[in-house]
């Protein structure tokens, strides 16, 4: 099996976990020190025999039938023995650690989709350190890695790294860290859903047709909440729409609130007639939140994030409507994010290219005209797009940006070079097991489908939790994830709709034709009047900062396409955005501020 690389940190000193869970080996010393969530959401069991010690938090449920798991000494014996048999047979949020006090082995296993990410660093003394929270590891003033930095600057994401500090790691999604008592650590992956349907054509069938879709959804969504009341952000997307359909077929939908929120001064922002509709529909009470902040306003505190995140932009508006969901304080926020990527929208041009190696040619033909029908396009520029994307190894390999502002030492060095002296980055350890695993080389559908899921998925540990109870996502649990993998691609879109299972679900379970908006809000002219609403700001941040005391950015080219953004000339904005989000996290950490930022772990 392919071993993933651990990156290595600095030598760490002996530095003792304020409340943590200690599993001490046989002669009584320290084998691992566990920093229990703060929150106390998730309840913890530890506890020791003559073998084995061991830590279990969060909650565990059967693939087979959804049932809970008490956490016990049962699932930490199987975890040790076989995380990947324990992979396969549950799903859910939780976190793993066993120190075999024989051999004096530790293992620790997460939730392979990320809902619980955890943290980890290695003493002197031989123990580990685990937490949900990197600030629970590191202190006011960590090293940051400059290489992940520069990558997130030039792609809009940190490559192969798991976290943007020295100090601490992250497991990658899908591995277990298998920590021996000597030698290295190493990390190893354990989770190996299946890419093609293996419950025989009708379940196929099933699938794609939307039949069996809204259940699988149903009941990650019934497993995410326990036993809370839901607040959904409910716009009235396809996939918003298909958790208002699933709360209702729970019979939880009178006791939810789905909320809208919009920019009163950008009407196009404004999509609450389409979730009111909705709301109407499944008879779920609705409100309308008006967040009059402006992008980039300056925040009032600042999260300490594991890495540089988009939404560091939007702070204040986070702030704001954190503070009208105040009255929820006891529900958990529901989020439709990650549907999009799993069902293909928008379809890549490669997706016919997949119905063409599992010798569907029917459907590749037709796969391949509903291609140039969506885009408007000439089929031989589908077919050279298809073609292109067969060594596609990143979720958006053209994320790299000329616009000059950049300066070639963002471009240079970090992750390796590649012939033409740009910075060439890794690719998620995962993604690179299962692409080398699999037979995808004549799939580029299927590899879009996994490189911008497993994308949606790291996202989880940065987003901002808006409630006390955290932020679920159905959409990226582990069920609904390894559901859309099975699902050919081609299969995901017709000439008229993309996200076609998940249409036709929603279809039967409502009976109207038109349960979802036909327009989208922009994004553009809220980035253009918060630059210019804020524009003194976003120069000291953006002019003032990290990047340029590290000479990656052309100080008055930037300040050119800042002024420029503000009068709404917006060809610069993705790199000022990603610049604005590197500076943001840098202050961050330097402030010392003590808000965690990401989802409830």
């Amino acid at each position: 099996m392919k071993l993933a690389r651990l990156r290595p940190g600095p030598a760490e000193r002996h530095v003792p976990l304020p409340g943590a869970v200690v599993l001490r080996g046989l002669d009584g010393q320290p084998a691992a020190r566990i920093r229990p969530e703060g929150s106390g959401e998730r309840c913890h069991v530890s506890d020791q025999s003559e073998l084995l010690a061991w830590y279990v938090s969060g909650r565990v449920f059967r693939k087979d039938d959804g049932r809970e798991v008490s956490p016990g000494l049962e699932l930490a014996r199987l975890a040790l023995e076989s995380p990947e048999r324990f992979v396969e047979r549950y799903w859910g949020h939780y976190r793993i650690i066993v120190h075999d006090r024989w051999c004096g082995a530790t293992l620790v296993l997460c939730d392979p989709c990320g809902h619980c990410p955890t943290y980890y660093r290695f003493c002197r003394d031989g123990a580990v350190h685990v937490a949900a929270d990197p600030a629970a590891l590191v202190g006011d003033e960590p090293t940051f890695d400059s290489a992940a930095l520069k990558s997130f600057l030039v792609h809009g994401d940190v490559g192969n790294v798991q976290c943007a500090l020295y100090d601490v790691e992250r497991l990658p999604l899908g591995h277990a860290l298998w920590i021996p008592e000597r030698g290295a650590p190493r990390t190893r992956i354990v989770w190996w859903p299946s890419w093609r349907p293996e419950g025989g054509a009708r379940e196929a069938q099933e699938m794609a047709s939307g039949t069996g879709l809204l259940g699988v959804l149903r009941r990650s969504t019934e497993r995410c909440l326990g036993d809370r009341r839901a607040v959904l952000e409910l716009s009235g997307g396809v996939e918003s729409t298909s958790l208002a359909l699933a709360l209702a077929q729970s019979g939880v939908a009178g006791h939810c609130t789905a909320v809208n929120h919009r920019d009163p001064g950008s009407p196009s922002s404004d999509e609450s007639h389409h979730a009111s509709q909705v709301a109407r529909h499944v008879r779920m009470a609705f409100e309308r939140f008006d967040i009059e902040c402006a992008a980039f306003s300056p925040p009032s505190v600042i999260p300490r994030l594991a890495r540089p995140a988009m939404h560091l932009c939007m702070l204040a508006q986070l702030d704001a409507v954190r503070e009208r969901l105040a009255p929820y304080r006891d529900h958990r926020v529901v989020n439709g994010h990650g549907g999009d990527a799993i069902f293909l929208a928008p379809p890549p041009d490669g997706a016919f290219l997949d119905a063409f190696a599992d010798g569907q040619w029917r459907r590749a033909f037709g796969a391949w005209r509903d291609l140039a029908m969506m885009q408007r396009l000439p089929l031989l520029w589908v077919a050279q797009g298809a073609f292109a994307q067969l060594r596609q190894r990143q979720a958006n390999p053209l994320a790299a940006l000329q616009d000059g502002l950049l300066t070639a030492a963002a471009f240079a060095g970090g992750m390796g070079s590649l012939g033409d002296g740009k910075a060439s980055r890794g690719t998620e350890p995962l993604a690179q097991a299962w692409l080398a695993h699999w037979p995808l080389r004549m799939r580029p559908g299927k590899r879009a489908q996994v490189l911008g899921t497993l994308g949606n998925l790291r996202d989880i540990e940065v987003h901002p939790a808006l409630a006390d109870g955290g932020t679920v996502f159905p959409f990226l649990t582990q069920p609904v994830v390894e559901a859309g993998f099975a699902m050919p691609t081609y299969r995901l879109f017709s000439a008229m709709h993309n996200r076609l299972p998940l249409r036709r679900a929603a279809y039967l379970a409502s009976g109207l034709p038109n349960l979802w908006r036909r327009d989208k809000g922009m994004m553009t002219g809220i980035v253009g009047a918060g630059v210019a609403a804020n524009l003194s700001h976003v120069e000291e941040v953006c002019l003032e900062g990290y990047c340029a005391a590290s000479g990656w950015i052309d100080r008055d080219a930037c300040r050119r396409a800042i002024g420029r953004l503000a009068h709404h000339h917006l060809e610069s904005m993705t790199t000022i955005r990603r610049l604005y989000a590197v500076e943001m996290f840098v202050r961050g950490w330097r402030q010392g501020a003590g808000a965690s930022g990401g989802a409830a772990a």
